[in-house]
C-alpha cells in the first residue's frame, strides 16, 4: 500500500484544483514539487513574476511581463534539487488569448501596442484591425502589460 501525504489525498478529493490554475516559470524541468526549498528563484525576479506557495514556484503575471534573464533559474541550480535548469527552455507553458470582444484592435480602433513589444513577433495582424497570436509565443506576458484594456489572458494549459 502507497503512502499519501495529507496534502496529496485532499488535492484527490478536491479534484486538484491548485495544479488547474498553475502556470510553471521559465526554464521549468517538469518537477512539480521543492524540497525543502526557501524559493531563492522568488527573490532573484525582478519583475515579481514568480510565487511561492510552499510547495511549488509558479509563474503569476502582474504589471511586468518576463524578459528571460535567467536568474531564477541560476539561482535554482544551487539548490538541493534544481526545478529551474537552464537547460530547458526558456518559455511559459500557458495558453495566451486575446480576447476579441474587447481588444480595441479587433473593434476597430488602430492599435499596435502587442505586436510593437512582441521580441518573438508571436502577434501578427491579418488584415488592419485582426491580432492572433502565433505559435511563437513563449507567454512571457510583455504584451499583456502594454494592453490598454486588458483584453489579453493567460491561463494555465
Amino acid at each position: 500500500m502507497q503512502d499519501v501525504s495529507r496534502r496529496q489525498l485532499f488535492r484527490k478529493i478536491l479534484g486538484g484544483k491548485s495544479a488547474q490554475n498553475f502556470i510553471p516559470p521559465p526554464y521549468f524541468s517538469g518537477e512539480f514539487e521543492c524540497v525543502e526549498c526557501k524559493a531563492p528563484c522568488v527573490g532573484a525576479c525582478d519583475e515579481n513574476l514568480l510565487s511561492f506557495d510552499g510547495e511549488k514556484v509558479s509563474f503569476k503575471f502582474q504589471t511586468k511581463g518576463c524578459t528571460f534573464c535567467k536568474k531564477c533559474a541560476i539561482e535554482c541550480e544551487n539548490t538541493q534539487k534544481s526545478v529551474l535548469n537552464l537547460k530547458f527552455p526558456a518559455i511559459i507553458e500557458a495558453k495566451t488569448t486575446i480576447d476579441v470582444s474587447s481588444c480595441l484592435a479587433w473593434n476597430g480602433t488602430m492599435c499596435y501596442s502587442c505586436q510593437d513589444i512582441c521580441k518573438f513577433r508571436a502577434i501578427e495582424f491579418f488584415g488592419v484591425f485582426r491580432p492572433t497570436i502565433n505559435d511563437r509565443c513563449t507567454n512571457c506576458a510583455q504584451c499583456m502589460e502594454v494592453c490598454f484594456v486588458n483584453a489579453i489572458k493567460m491561463e494555465a494549459r
